[in-house]
């Protein structure tokens, strides 16, 4: 491709930034660039970059695509990226203990192409909020319920239950990182932390309905409360996801997914009570 060659003496400050941004894609992607490499290729200040363009890169990226210099063609997510990077390296660290250049090489990008999409962990931490949701595979149980549900299909509690424990356990496993995030910010980002737990909350509304709806038929207990119960499922799996790398040392950890789930709908539905099979009602 041919070199640009730019007259500094002749062109204006927006001109120079243009030009200079399109010589350096050339040899560089453009998400690849920073705002500093371009103002020193244009020999201008950076406030004169941000009051060309306001808007930042992505402006700049609009007015190389308008000239024609760059293609508007699909760039990969790299945004998301970024932020499930993000995500690994908090569920890890902490916010306070992680730097932009954790995230970065996390993502395996530079730096100055993290920071032209987040400035800060402050950012990258609002994203993360924004944009994760927790219990994934909790929703897609709860689907699959309603969904049979509705086809006709008969689920009695210990069915459904073992399906939400499931749920419960699968959605921790992968999403270890975004369960653990709540208590590492609870005290150096406490307002985020209330935040990610009320989601964390709200994203149990239905399984605790249901343990509503099934003690107003008279088939639980009502002397115990909806929202505990549902606590208590979540908790049991919880150990697993916030103490990553000491898993080897709960004195569950020799039990399968599926043995867990056992012990903990038998648990939950029939007590540790040993029940005497052999009696029968007079």
């Amino acid at each position: 491709m041919t070199e640009v060659h730019l007259d500094k003496a002749k062109s204006s400050g927006k001109e120079r930034l243009i030009q200079a941004a399109r010589s350096l894609t050339q040899h560089t992607a453009f998400e690849e660039i920073t705002i500093d490499e371009i103002v020193k290729a244009a020999d201008l200040a950076r406030p004169t970059f941000y009051y060309h363009f306001s808007g930042g890169k992505e402006e700049l990226r609009g007015e190389l695509i308008r000239h024609g210099y760059l293609g508007d063609e699909p760039v990969p997510d790299t945004r998301q990226g970024i932020v499930d990077a993000a995500l690994r390296v908090f569920g890890r660290s902490g916010v306070s203990s992680a730097t932009l250049d954790d995230v970065a090489n996390e993502a395996g990008i530079s730096r100055g192409a993290l920071c032209w999409y987040y400035r800060s962990k402050d950012d990258l931490l609002k994203a993360i909020i924004q944009h994760h949701e927790s219990y994934s595979s909790l929703r897609q149980a709860l689907g699959e319920i309603e969904q049979d549900l509705q086809n006709g299909v008969l689920l009695d509690d210990e069915t459904f239950l073992r399906r939400i424990a499931g749920g419960f356990y699968d959605s921790l496993t992968v999403q270890s990182d975004l369960a653990r995030l709540p208590i590492l910010l609870l005290y150096t980002h406490p307002e985020a932390a209330h935040i990610l737990a009320d989601k964390i909350v709200r994203g149990r509304k239905h399984i605790t309905e249901y343990v509503q709806r099934r003690q107003a038929e008279g088939a639980f207990s009502k002397s115990i409360d909806a929202a505990f119960f549902v606590q208590v499922m979540a908790i049991a799996f919880f150990m697993r996801a916030a103490g990553r790398g000491l898993n080897d040392l709960l004195p569950f950890a020799h039990l399968s997914r599926e043995q867990a789930i056992d012990q903990l709908v038998s648990l939950l539905l029939y007590g540790i009570v040993q029940r005497d099979t052999t009696r029968t009602c007079q």
